[in-house]
């Protein structure tokens, strides 16, 4: 091999005794593979094996651009280390998060050692925050020891004054009023539910509650909390659960021309405009009825049923959200 080939060897054996991804045994099989090469396939492998070992970074910050504000203003800075060094001494390295001129020592996850955390106070008045990770440890080359650090690029987040924290429940029947728990809520805002406004109730602005629409039971549907100029927040995905409607008579029989009333009655208030009642029948010449609605804030509803042409059938009541209920009609 000519003197540039030893001169390009010599930079490699440089090259993979600052990636800490190369072992000794590895090293040696590789200047084995490339005393092989031409010069010009070598020094391209050589690029390549600097390009590998530089592209993966020292710090990768797992620390969120936006954080949710709370009352502690106390907040979780983290980042995975992967430091390119094999000369490390074990256990000299700390790792600090270097906040407005202050160090916060950081300690490693229990489950993985790439990954440390801290927690940092934010000062009183303040909604956002410059930072950096900076690693300090000693490597040990050629029976010397000194001192090495590395620092992440500058980073920065800032606080969310409006956003969800939860819901009370995930899953209820029509009717039912759910808390929903967060932050910067105004009278402003409307729960949607399936793409669906609801009856919406502020309490503070840490608090507000909306009703369970009448919509389709043992479905998944979307939250989202609409606040005008503030944009949507999702706040997560609601079962409805079905529940039951009463009815009364349970069977019904009259002549024709004959009147008959029925009583419908749920468990909850009906909410704002009101729960349409759907009556279908197998026998609609026999059956003379209006359209039945429960209105806003009533838990019942009467509405007459008037015997027409003599027949026997069902008639099927349905609400939405609520089972279904079947009461047999004999007009003679």
């Amino acid at each position: 091999m000519d003197v540039y080939a030893k001169r390009v060897l010599l930079c490699l054996v440089f090259i993979l005794n600052v990636h800490a991804k190369f072992t000794d045994k590895e090293i040696i099989n590789l200047l084995m593979t490339m005393q092989r090469l031409s010069l010009k396939s070598f020094m391209v492998a050589t690029a390549l094996l600097w390009l590998a070992g530089c592209n993966k970074p020292s710090f990768i910050n797992l620390t969120s651009g936006n954080l949710n504000q709370n009352p502690s203003g106390i907040y979780t800075m983290q980042t995975e280390i992967n430091l390119q060094d094999r000369n490390i001494i074990e256990g000299s390295l700390q790792v600090f998060a270097v906040i407005g001129g202050q160090e916060v020592p950081m300690v490693t996850d229990q489950l993985n050692n790439r990954i440390w955390s801290c927690d940092y106070k934010l000062p009183a008045g303040y909604d956002e925050a410059a930072y950096y990770f900076r690693a300090d440890y000693e490597v040990n080359k050629n029976g010397s020891t000194r001192k090495k650090e590395k620092k992440s690029k500058l980073q920065r987040f800032s606080l969310e004054n409006r956003y969800v924290g939860n819901l009370a429940a995930y899953r209820a029947p029509v009717g039912s009023e759910i808390a929903v728990q967060g932050r910067g809520f105004t009278r402003h805002d409307n729960v949607r539910f399936g793409g669906q406004a609801t009856q919406t109730k502020y309490l503070s602005e840490n608090e507000i509650r909306f009703v369970v629409p009448a919509l389709p039971a043992g479905v998944d549907y979307p939250v989202q909390l609409i606040g005008g100029p503030y944009g949507s927040l999702d706040v997560g995905d609601f079962r409805i659960d079905e529940s039951s409607l009463s009815v009364s008579p349970q069977s019904i029989e009259i002549s024709s021309g004959e009147s008959e009333v029925l009583l419908f009655k749920i468990d909850f208030e009906a909410p704002a405009g009101g729960l349409p009642v759907q009556v279908e029948t197998n026998v609609p010449a026999s059956v003379i009825m209006p359209e039945a609605r429960i209105q806003e804030g009533a838990r019942t509803a009467n509405i007459p049923i008037k015997g027409g042409q003599a027949g026997t059938g069902n008639l099927f009541i349905k609400v939405p959200g609520l089972k279904e209920v079947t009461i047999p009609i004999k007009v003679l």
